[in-house]
């Protein structure tokens, strides 16, 4: 099948209140295409209204600070610090790998966001910020001789009881 190109002639006067470069004419050559017509032309709608955008609103339902304790591949072990107490959790690695947590040790706080659509649904979800860089973070131990023992001792003794 061979198809010619034929130049292009305009065929109706399209009105003075279009811009020229606004509409858009395909003519095709050969009738081959199935269909009787012609030419098609196409131009943009004038005046058309774009829909209103609502905005979704995000709330904060809970912000807890934890840090990073131990990396599973999959997922992380982490603390979160509630009640002056340790509460441990395995939550999913990749939003917090995605959002520069990665190193353990590493500081970071999540918040549980829930954010109403446009549609009026509501949509609950996480968000985390990490508080220091992941080279911040290190492990480090103490050799804990006759008179850092004492130390320990004395600060456990004022602040706390130790565990054994």
């Amino acid at each position: 099948m061979s198809v010619e190109v034929a130049p292009y002639v305009r065929r109706e006067q399209v009105p003075t209140t279009e811009e020229p470069s606004s509409a858009t004419t395909i003519k095709y050559a050969s009738r081959d295409y199935g269909s009787d017509i012609k030419w098609l032309h196409i131009r943009p709608a004038r005046d058309a209204k774009a829909p209103k955008k609502h905005e979704s609103t995000e709330k904060i339902l809970r912000r807890l600070q934890g840090f990073l304790v131990e990396d599973d591949g999959e997922e992380y072990k982490v603390a979160f610090v509630e009640n002056d107490g340790l509460v441990f959790y395995y939550l999913p690695a990749s939003p917090m790998r995605k959002a520069g947590i990665a190193a353990p040790n590493q500081p970071f706080q999540m918040d549980e966001v829930e954010v109403q659509l446009s549609s009026g649904r509501a949509v609950t979800g996480y968000t985390f910020v990490p508080l220091a860089k992941p080279s911040d973070a290190f492990v480090d131990s103490i050799d804990l001789n006759g008179e850092r023992r004492s130390k320990l001792a004395t600060i456990f003794k004022k602040f706390g009881k130790a565990k054994d």
